[in-house]
């Protein structure tokens, strides 16, 4: 999808940004249409900064995110997508697009296992989209295998190097889960590069900063 912003999944209060293209209000109220991206707020934890000790929800169906319980008519609308959705896949296995919006859905609602397994299909029939591979990186990471998004983001790198998306989540992880201050510069650096105006730069560069100095971000 051409989706030139991205949303804000914040784990802390200067820092845990991670960037992906999938929102959850949007999906309800856009459900055929292209997102356009907006901040949105994940729980904080203050010992677990990038937000993996939240219990994802584990419904039969994708509830709605934060923000309070969905409407009737907002299920209905949900519903009715996962089953067109469902159906072109079922139709059209190689259907890339619809792979990829299955995995927004569950992405939203935080299901991360499920948006992997959907991302990783999408990926397999179009292995040139940079932003589902994004996405992907994320759900390893809300998973617990940070080793595997950083892979995820160097593909997406391979793919489209000025991504500068896959940069800054490379630079996260890399800094958070693995405390590797070297990649994390050299990505923070080509975030800087590509994307100055980037409001959590700042934020990132300061946490560097304190890891560099013996601290913890």
């Amino acid at each position: 999808m051409n989706r030139e912003n991205a949303s804000f999944l914040l784990g802390g209060i200067f820092f845990g940004f991670l960037v992906g293209f999938s929102i959850a209000h949007f999906v309800y109220q856009q459900p055929s249409a292209e997102r356009t991206a907006a901040p949105m707020q994940a729980p904080v934890n203050p010992s677990d900064p990038m937000g993996r000790g939240a219990t994802p929800p584990q419904p039969q169906e994708p509830p709605a995110a934060a923000g309070g319980a969905p409407s009737m008519e907002t299920m209905q609308k949900v519903q009715q997508e996962l089953a067109a959705l469902r159906q072109a896949v079922q139709d059209n296995p190689k259907d890339a697009r619809s792979l990829g919006r299955l995995g927004d859905i569950y992405y939203d609602a935080g299901m991360f296992d499920k948006a992997k397994e959907y991302y990783s299909r999408s990926l397999e029939v179009d292995p040139s989209n940079p932003n589902i591979s994004t996405d992907l990186g994320i759900c390893f990471q809300r998973l617990g295998q940070p080793d595997e998004a950083i892979r995820q983001f160097r593909s997406s790198l391979a793919v489209s190097p000025q991504h500068w998306q896959s940069w800054l989540n490379l630079g996260i992880v890399s800094l958070f889960d693995k405390q590797d201050v070297k990649t994390a510069e050299e990505a923070f650096a080509k975030v800087k590069e590509l994307n100055p105006s980037f409001e959590g730069l700042p934020q990132m560069l300061e946490a560097l900063d304190k890891v560099k100095a013996g601290g913890k971000p």
